[in-house]
């Protein structure tokens, strides 16, 4: 019977790699995997001779529908992986999920590594309650609203992943925000040259942008969000809430685009009128 098994690899440290794991990609009958160059190196390091097939954020939807057919034709067992960690998770492999549910085959889990549980267990934070947020946004105003929002929600810790190049302009970006915010920085987990800082986004901002080898590895942060004070509506010059301000400007026949304009003209700031759109939007979800 057919079955597709969504297989956890290390994220760095090959010693990781589970036995079940290890016996799931031995006697599968196929590896689809993110980069087969990048499983190969791994089921080569442990004397594995599979057939394997391409399954990568680009191609993932359009092979999905061939891989279930072949599986269903052949009476086959898949191995699903990606380059690291746990597939699915910022990373290619729901679609294949997807397409086996819908066509009635056996999913199953061997789990394993995860970057995102690897750097909460290190953290030091209460991580009774967190979100996980994945890659936000490149776009300096779309990251601070992306941010916004995230601190707007009330789960006091976020975990975020960000490329080498654009980690300082990210803590930057935190750091203009809310000064007040523990991190801790993980670049490289389980990797021999693993490295973790902890402290407050001003100090560790400051610590990257001096580090000459910044711009090398893989960056998991977690975020301590409760020692953010719940946002509050401001006010301008005017006397009025920005929410205040931003229903007036509206119901006089603006779009939100000019309204947001004129009230930056009138001294709110960008995060405030961001969150009185939040606030309008939730007031009409409710009525």
């Amino acid at each position: 019977m057919a079955r597709l098994k969504v297989v956890a690899t290390p994220i760095g440290n090959l010693g990781d790699l589970s036995p079940r794991a290890l016996e799931a990609l031995k006697t599968c009958d196929l590896i689809a995997a993110e980069d087969t160059r990048v499983t190969g190196k791994l089921t080569s390091v442990h004397g594995i001779r599979k057939p394997m097939t391409s399954c990568h954020r680009h191609n993932e939807k359009e092979k999905s529908g061939g891989i279930v057919e072949r599986m269903l034709l052949e009476d086959l067992d898949v191995c699903l992986t990606s380059d690291a960690g746990t597939p699915g998770i910022s990373d290619p492999g729901e679609e294949l999920v997807d397409a086996c549910w819908e066509a009635g085959i056996s999913v199953e889990a061997v789990p394993g590594p995860s970057a995102i549980v690897t750097a909460l267990s290190l953290s030091g934070f209460n991580t009774a309650r967190f979100a996980f947020y994945g890659f936000l946004p490149r776009e300096d105003s779309a990251l601070d609203e992306a941010l916004t929002q995230i601190h707007l929600c009330g789960i006091p810790i976020a975990v975020l992943y960000e490329s080498p190049h654009r980690v300082v302009n990210l803590l930057g970006h935190i750091r203009s925000l809310f000064p007040q915010v523990r991190a801790l920085v993980c670049c490289d987990l389980t990797k021999k040259f693993e490295r973790l800082d902890r402290g407050n986004v001003s100090e560790l901002y400051e610590a990257l942008r001096e580090r000459e080898n910044v711009e090398k590895g893989e960056y998991c942060i977690v975020l301590e969000l409760s020692a953010v004070p719940p946002a509050k509506p401001q006010s301008s010059q005017t006397g009025k809430t920005c929410a205040e301000a931003l229903t007036g400007l509206m119901c006089a026949g603006m779009s939100f685009m000019d309204a947001s304009e004129q009230l930056k003209r009138e001294g709110y700031k960008r995060n405030e009128i961001y969150r009185a759109k939040l606030q309008l939007k939730q007031l009409s979800e409710v009525i």
